[in-house]
């Protein structure tokens, strides 16, 4: 079965089993081309090669283009937002959370989206009815997000 595909002004078509990896692929396969390969049907010997392949089919490629452009302007998604955020991760810091004595901050003092790759979790004792508030911080999300950074910077 064949699946006829028109972006724009291309029309083309795409095999069932290259429709079906596309789909796999954006979907259930989480952009990975082996495991997309393996679900559409293909052999698990030949899925990495098989994807790799596909990846490189320029119909395939358009088709992904077009589905994941659509997503992204769906949800407001574009690079401008993503810059902002990885500056945001970058740049975050556990000392916008706490007041000069080390304690936390009221929450209303804590600008939404500042804080980065910091964590903050609000636990229940159920027993003791009590609150507790921790603060955790991912390192390893401030290092790759400045490494970014830093890559887009450097030669400037």
């Amino acid at each position: 079965m064949k699946h006829q595909i028109q972006i724009d002004k291309d029309q083309f078509e795409l095999t069932d089993k290259e429709y079906r990896f596309a789909n796999y692929y954006l979907g259930e396969a989480r952009f990975n081309a082996a495991e997309a390969a393996r679900l559409a049907g293909y052999s698990e010997h030949t899925a990495r090669q098989q994807g790799s392949r596909l990846l490189s089919n320029v119909y395939i490629e358009k088709y992904i283009k077009s589905r994941t452009s659509k997503i992204l302007n769906d949800l407001q998604i574009t690079q401008e937002r993503i810059l902002k955020e990885y500056v945001t991760l970058a740049f975050g810091n556990l000392t916008d959370y706490l007041q000069d004595n080390w304690k936390l901050k009221p929450l209303n003092e804590i600008p939404i989206g500042q804080g980065g790759p910091i964590d903050l979790k609000v636990s229940e004792n159920f027993k003791t009815g009590e609150k507790a508030i921790t603060i955790s911080t991912n390192l390893n999300v401030k290092v790759k997000a400045l490494e970014f950074l830093w890559e887009l910077v450097k030669d400037k």
